[in-house]
């Protein structure tokens, strides 16, 4: 078993993440140093200044180099790893992540003597076959094969006063109108764990070097079904009390397919298949091993009273993928109207090219508002096709502006119409800004 440790300086894996961030602050206040391995580096460390941020891609080959592990282990004393990809683009993605970097490391960690690892994975993965669950239980081999001085963690329900994943969308069910929509049943048990009660109980695994060669499943004290999940956290925002509306599976499967091809996280299959395996953990167990009293619901949400901007941020949620549909549509539907204009049309709007120069406008516009509203429905590059909206919103505005008809009504109409398209794509932009 690993010496205790006071103080010291631990690598973290996966630090921008909702656990990871978390683990990093509790580190911090337990007086350690931290050097934090992420894909942003520049954004994680103007969050956390007083950490030692190292720029890592786990899915990049350099996350399978032993001199880059080494260089990143250099002065450390342990190592927590709480990186994880729930819903890949591509099923290599996740198996990068969960077991072949890991696996680097870990090899790493056993070279240079850094025994102390505390891997974070994930409940449920044992009852499911997801590419997820697959890969997350190959990262847990890769490391138990190790002599290193391992402990495995599988937490139950993570939440916090921030949201993010699956709490967001929690939250966003609680708030629906008319009815809130549960899952089967929704007599589904869960267990919740706050995730600084988490982050505490890793810093104390780190400290002690307790529950080596050991697997944990860290939860709260409490257990209640789905519904009563959803219904403690309609009480949390003040609302009233509704019926539960119960989506069978059959259509709770369509939507989590659809959310797949779409990227409607967290909407996905993958989800789903958590959801329909096993939430509940060993709430003693963790405790046993860490002298980390967990909090129940009740107690987590009194301690923190919901506020204006959780009420906000949770109906906004749900609007989030409604306008992102709602601009695929429009989009969709001005290129179909281009493509079945006819020439008539295109010389009435831009009748002061020269000739030929309508249609081809309007054979470019239509192709352009075709493949936008094909990266919409796929959710390619939110963010980025964001601003190529814009952009474009603003090309056609001012080439109405040049080239558009002299009925100063029907110009401001169509210039009017624009504007209110593009303030659209503003706010989806913002609500699409993520960790």
């Amino acid at each position: 078993m690993t010496s205790s440790l006071r103080s010291g300086r631990v690598l973290v894996i996966g630090a921008a993440g909702f656990i990871g961030s978390a683990v990093v602050a509790a580190f911090h206040r337990a007086g350690f140093e931290t050097r934090c391995a992420v894909r942003d580096a520049k954004s994680f460390g103007t969050r956390f200044p007083q950490s030692d941020t190292r720029h890592l891609d786990l899915t990049s080959g350099a996350a399978r180099e032993a001199g880059v592990w080494a260089e990143l282990l250099d002065g450390m004393d342990a190592v927590v790893n709480a990186a994880g990809v729930l819903q890949p683009a591509r099923s290599a993605e996740a198996w990068a992540v969960h077991r072949d970097a890991p696996d680097a490391l870990y090899a790493a960690c056993e070279k240079f003597g850094v025994r102390r690892i505390v891997h974070v994975s994930s409940l449920g993965i044992a009852e499911s076959e997801t590419t997820y669950a697959r890969s997350k239980r190959a990262g847990e081999q890769v490391l138990m094969t190790r002599d290193l001085d391992w402990t495995i963690l599988r937490p139950a329900f993570v939440i916090g006063e921030t949201s993010y994943g699956g709490t967001s969308l929690l939250r966003a069910l609680a708030v629906m109108p008319f009815a809130t929509p549960v899952i089967g049943d929704g007599e589904m048990p869960v267990d919740t764990i706050h995730v600084d009660d988490l982050a505490g109980g890793i810093v104390e695994l780190v400290k002690t070097g307790r529950g080596a060669s050991s697997m944990l499943e860290p939860a709260g004290p409490d257990r209640r079904s789905f519904a009563e999940l959803i219904a403690a956290y309609r009480n949390w925002f003040g609302l009233r009390p509704q019926r539960m509306l119960r989506i069978p599976i059959p259509l709770a499967t369509l939507a989590a397919r659809i959310g797949d091809v779409t990227r409607l996280h967290p909407v996905t299959s993958t989800m789903l298949a958590l959801y329909r395996a096993r939430i509940t953990g060993d709430a003693a167990g963790f405790e046993a091993a860490t002298d980390v009293p967990t909090r129940g619901l009740r107690d987590i949400l009194a301690a923190r009273p919901s506020a204006t901007q959780d009420l906000w941020h949770a109906r906004l949620y749900l609007w989030r993928p409604v306008i992102r549909f709602g601009l695929a549509f429009l989009w969709a539907m001005s290129g179909v109207a281009m493509l079945t204009a006819d020439s008539a049309t295109y010389e009435a709007l831009f009748g002061l090219l020269k000739p030929g120069g309508p249609a081809a406008v309007g054979g470019v516009a239509c192709a352009a508002n075709l493949v936008i509203a094909l990266a919409l429905l796929l959710g390619w590059q939110l963010k980025r096709l964001a601003w190529l909206q814009a952009a474009t919103i603003v090309c056609y505005s001012a080439s109405l502006g040049i080239f558009g008809p002299d009925s100063s009504h029907g110009l401001l109409g169509a210039l009017l119409g624009n504007l209110a398209v593009l303030f659209l794509v503003l706010v989806h932009r913002i609500l699409e800004e993520e960790r």
